[in-house]
Formats: structure tokens, sequence, C-alpha cells
């Protein structure tokens, strides 16, 4: 266990938004408490609290802070209790199924004496991700449950050109954060944050609030950068939108969700976004909802990619699509639809078949037989080298 730093001012808070998940979330929080010296922070909205005994085995001590909200709030709200409980000088969220990997808080050490306001751990492809028992896979059954999947890294600091990744996730709406900086899933700096949230409010919105916040984080960081190293753990649980992904089961009805049915009646929907739930609508509608508080001309969603994505990938939501489309072109016009869809069919085509090469030409290690993510934290310490701080000049 790494040495308690002095609490009254942490380098590293980790903070944990919750929601009905605290099984997962108990063995989060022992692994945290065990493995890494920062202060922990927990805004739950679960239906019913964690128990002070479960509290209690923990044995954190102050490191913990705990907050059970009664109120129904959406994940947006509970995203931002979350950043205002944390006393850190370096932020990071992680999902109440996810863990950070090992070296965590030399990393923040590390970031702090570079100058380092942003640090992501991976692209479009995880390092390192976990899946719980009870997954199921559409395509795989049960073969992902309790592993451990271990990519090569190399512990490389690149730069991220600011203006290309936000660019860049632009024109691939629905697929991710891609190189952009990021909160969940990343390492930010509280004085980034406090730009964001002097220029713009707040630092989390729209339906998503990883992808919304990814962005004007990535316009306002002074040095962002990536490290090739699985700092973070991705985690899926039966229950987590992941998870439901793995089993194909998170795709809905708008008014079907209870993630949406929480942003109540003061959510407007973007007509330009199918309106049904999945991640290419949530993330797309988050997305530009942060592009619309940025305000930079010219940047915006490729939408006609975006409705071939839900062309080919929902089609049972045919009608929310072709309503959206339609939406789009009585502003932008018949040829430019056309041409964004033959540009979006071919690179659709060539990311299938990266993803195909990476599933089977060049697998992630898998570790099995994991039965929670402490498991998979003490494979993944292991299995990696110790970290040691790149050149990030």
């Amino acid at each position: 266990m790494s040495d308690v730093r002095d609490m009254s001012r942490p380098l590293l808070s980790i903070i944990v938004p919750s929601c009905n998940r605290q099984k997962t979330l108990l063995s989060v929080l022992a692994t945290l408490v065990a493995e890494t010296a920062a202060e922990l922070v927990v805004s739950d909205n679960s239906d019913v609290p964690l128990t002070d005994e479960a509290l209690r085995a923990l044995d954190a001590g102050e490191r913990l802070r705990y907050r059970h909200w009664t109120e129904r709030m959406s994940v947006v709200d509970n995203f931002e209790r979350g950043l205002a409980m944390a006393t850190g000088e370096y932020l990071l969220f992680i999902g109440d199924d996810d863990c950070v990997g090992p070296g965590i808080d030399a990393i923040a050490a590390w970031m702090k004496r570079d100058g380092i306001d942003a640090l992501v751990s991976y692209r479009s492809r995880f390092i390192a991700s976990y899946f719980w028992p009870g997954v199921k896979s559409r395509y795989f059954g049960d073969a992902y449950q309790g592993k451990l999947f271990l990519s090569p890294s190399s512990g490389r600091a690149i730069p991220i050109q600011r203006r290309a990744a936000l660019a860049g996730a632009a024109n691939r709406p629905g697929t991710g954060l891609n190189d952009m900086a990021r909160a969940y899933h990343g390492i930010v700096s509280r004085a980034l944050v406090d730009r964001v949230v002097a220029r713009f409010g707040q630092l989390f919105g729209g339906v998503s609030p990883d992808i919304y916040s990814a962005t004007l984080l990535t316009e306002l960081a002074d040095k962002p950068y990536i490290l090739d190293y699985p700092f973070v753990v991705p985690g899926a649980s039966a229950a987590s939108t992941a998870g439901e992904g793995a089993a194909s089961r998170n795709n809905d009805r708008l008014d079907a969700r209870e993630h949406i049915k929480r942003f109540g009646a003061n959510l407007k929907w973007d007509e330009r976004i199918p309106s049904f739930y999945s991640p290419d609508t949530v993330w797309a509608f988050s997305h530009q909802s942060a592009l619309d508080r940025l305000g930079v001309p010219g940047l915006g969603l490729n939408f006609p990619r975006l409705y071939l994505r839900c062309a080919l990938m929902h089609r049972q939501h045919r009608a929310e699509t072709l309503a959206a489309l339609r939406v789009w072109r009585r502003t932008n016009g018949a040829a430019p639809l056309v041409l964004g869809v033959v540009g979006g069919f071919f690179a659709e085509a060539l990311a299938q078949v990266r993803r195909v090469w990476f599933r089977f030409v060049t697998p992630p290690r898998a570790y099995a037989d994991l039965a929670t993510i402490g498991d998979a934290y003490a494979t993944m310490r292991a299995q990696l080298k110790p970290w040691t701080a790149p050149d990030a000049s």
C-alpha cells in the first residue's frame, strides 16, 4: 500500500459517481483504499445508502468522502456533485465498476512536476479492460466474464494536438472520445477544471458527461498529453452501460430509459440527432451540445456519418434516423448529405477492418477467473513493468 499523504490538500482525488451498483462499488473502493494514496470521493444517488458497517469495513478514514443523495438526479448532476466534494489538485473520475491501474499516485506527481494539466490513458482502443462475472456477450456468451484484457503499452507520453483532437472526434460521431482530454477515465488539474467552469458555468453537460466535458477540457487545456499506459481500467458489469453494450441491450426509446428520464422535462433533444437511446445518439447529442457551447466556426459533428452509423447499427430505429436526417438536410442540402454518407461508408468499413484486426490478429492478452476488479488490479501489477516517468518536455 502507498504511504498516505497529508490529506489537508491531497494531490489526487478519485471521484466515483454511483447509482445502484453498490456491490461493485464496494469492491472498487476496497481496491482504491489498498492500492492508492488518493482522496476517494463517492457521490451516491442509489435508492439506499451504503451501510455504516460497509463504510467502516473499508477502513479508509478521512480519505473517503462519501455522500448519499436522497433526491433523484441525472448523471450530470451526480458528476457535478462529486466534483464539488473533491479537494485534490488533480481529479480523476471513474465509474462504480471501474478502477485505476498501478502507479496512479506517481503519475499524478509526474503531472504536477512537468506542468501537465490533462492526461489520457487510452485513445480509441482500451489498453486494459475488465468484465465482471455475469456479463453476457451477444456473440461470445459467457466468454468475457471474469476476465481482464491487457494490451501492450509503451509508457510513452505523446502531446495532444488540441484542435486536431477536437476535429477528429467530431468527424467520428458516436465512436467515443478518441484523442480528446478527459476527466472521466483521465486525469485533469483542478486549475484546468476551474478555467472551464469560469468560462462555461459547469464542467459536465449534455446527457453523457464524459464526452461533453472532454470537449470543453480539450479546448482549454494548456499542456494535454496521452500516456500510453493503463492507469485506468474500464469495467463492464452486467448492469452497466458497457455491460449492456456487450449484450446489445443498450438500444431503446428515449422515454423508456431511466438515464434520460432523470433529466426531466427541461431536456430539449436536438432534432438533428435521431431520437432513440444508444451510445451513438447519446454521445452525439452530448458532443454537439458541447460544440455548441464552444462556438468554434466550422467545428461540428459529421451528421451524415452519424446517420449512416444509425442506419447500419440500429435498423429498428429507421424512422427516427430518417426524421433527423431530413431536419439536417433542410439546412445543409442533399449534396453534402450524399457526399458525407459516401465518405462515411468507407470510413466505417475501414473502422470495421481495424476492429477485426485488433480482435483476431492482434488480440489483447486475456486473464481469466478474476472474481473482482481487485483481482484484475493484482494481475496487472504482476504483469506490468513498474511505471517510470517519461519525458514530457
